[in-house]
């Protein structure tokens, strides 16, 4: 039994991760965010947890798409922006139903403040077009790529600084250097990484939640030892949990399956990240009137209940062309 756990983990580090599938796992644990962050008890019984959530799902599904897109062309691209504004303007139309029995329904929050995580659907082809925008030797060079990530990284410091409150588009601009971190890597790399020792994976993942948990006493140490720099709480702050992704980052990477066998439900991914705020509302409106609090069990009850409706409702052939909207163009020679 042990020889052949070993061969399955040892089969598993040989291949590459199954992307799908990674998402499906990382949308479910959107959800799950989702709830523990609704109740302020369990936010803060679980904050190191929502912390960690923070700091990977939506990071790993930028650094994904910028790894399965590296490829794409001047040819390719159009074909990728129709499809992602049907999207966008399709479930950010849902994502107001909420804020219409809430009575903050505006046409500023529909046109300006996407809901939810949309804003992703818009961020895609416009962080491709900046990189097929981009001289060769700048996005083939590793050296000119880490000038390029420590620009990004001063100007997503200066979006959440002054601008990120203001609408969730500028997302775009804070979550652009996990997108640069794709063209760092390729095939060979991530290979060597899935078949390093599992302890130094582990000890990849323990510094990241250690620097988590000690976050506030690092960064009063910096600050008291780099005080001659100015250098802001917040920067320190932005930097650190940049490191941390990528600790993080880099265990997910490790132990990401690369089984085909869910591939039917996995290929269904979307539909949890972009049906699910409005069943949780339904969920949790349905909660309130029956006076039913929010414990330490029940978030887990209910986004097992909600990833399944998400994944039920994403079989529905009309829902399931929104959510991967495939348009049919004549091609001319």
């Amino acid at each position: 039994m042990n020889n052949q756990v070993d061969l399955t983990l040892r089969t598993q580090r040989n291949t590459l991760p199954n992307w799908q599938l990674l998402k499906l796992i990382l949308s479910s644990l959107i959800v799950l965010s989702f709830y523990l962050s609704f109740n302020p008890q369990n936010k803060e019984t679980f904050s190191l947890l929502i912390n960690v959530f923070n700091l990977t799902l939506i990071p790993m599904f930028v650094f994904i798409s910028g790894y399965t897109t590296k490829e794409i062309s001047w040819h390719d691209w159009p074909s990728h922006i129709l499809p992602a504004l049907i999207i966008y303007v399709t479930f950010q139309s849902i994502d107001m139903v909420p804020l219409y029995f809430n009575g903050t329904l505006e046409l500023r929050s529909y046109l300006l403040l996407p809901q939810h995580g949309v804003w992703f659907f818009l961020a895609v082809p416009i962080w491709q077009l900046a990189f097929l925008s981009m001289p060769a030797f700048i996005k083939n060079n590793k050296l000119t790529l880490l000038i390029l990530l420590f620009i990004a990284l001063i100007i997503s410091y200066l979006s959440h600084k002054y601008i990120a409150e203001i609408s969730a588009l500028f997302s775009i601009i804070y979550y652009f250097p996990f997108f640069i971190m794709a063209y760092f890597c390729n095939d060979n790399i991530l290979l060597w990484i899935r078949k390093k020792s599992i302890l130094i994976m582990l000890c990849s993942v323990i510094v990241a939640v250690t620097s988590l948990i000690y976050q506030s006493n690092i960064i009063h140490f910096l600050s008291q030892n780099v005080g001659a720099l100015e250098v802001s709480d917040l920067l320190l702050s932005d930097l650190l949990s940049f490191v941390a992704s990528l600790l993080l980052g880099y265990g997910i990477v490790y132990l990401a399956l690369s089984t085909d066998k869910f591939q039917q439900v996995a290929k269904n991914a979307l539909g949890i990240y972009l049906i699910h705020p409005l069943i949780c509302f339904l969920i949790l409106t349905g909660l309130a009137s029956l006076q039913i609090e929010l414990g330490v069990v029940l978030p887990f009850v209910l986004a097992l209940c909600t990833i399944t409706i998400c994944l039920l409702l994403a079989t529905n052939p009309v829902i399931n062309w929104f959510l991967n909207p495939v348009l049919k163009t004549k091609i001319t020679k």
